[in-house]
């Protein structure tokens, strides 16, 4: 009989929370999420090409209080789909993600 009364009490709090859970709204958005990620701008030079990532010698970025420095950037898939040679000047943007810098826009420059 006690098993049957715990079994009634335990069911009576768990199925309200339950019902509560369901109803909750999920907003599982990646691209909004990213979208208000800090974008950063800055011009370079490729300096190597790779199929997941491209590295920039850059100009300083004040506002992340960078140096001029090369280092990689992650490719997009529609990015890396027209990789450009090392030596192409280029205007591009980046947002920081949780492991690394991933590139929103490459653009080349002329020379």
């Amino acid at each position: 009989m006690r098993a049957v009364l715990n079994l009634l009490f335990i069911s009576l709090f768990f199925i309200p929370v339950y019902s509560f859970a369901d109803s909750m709204p999920m907003d599982h958005d990646h691209m909004a999420m990213q979208q208000t990620a800090q974008i950063y701008e800055s011009q370079g030079v490729i300096t190597q090409w790779q199929s997941d990532r491209v590295s920039i010698s850059h100009h300083a970025i004040p506002a992340l209080k960078w140096p001029a420095m090369t280092m990689n950037f992650g490719l997009p898939a529609e990015i890396a789909a027209s990789s450009l040679p090392a030596g192409t000047p280029v205007a591009f943007s980046f947002v920081k993600t949780e492991s690394a810098y991933q590139l929103q826009t490459l653009t080349p420059l002329k020379n």
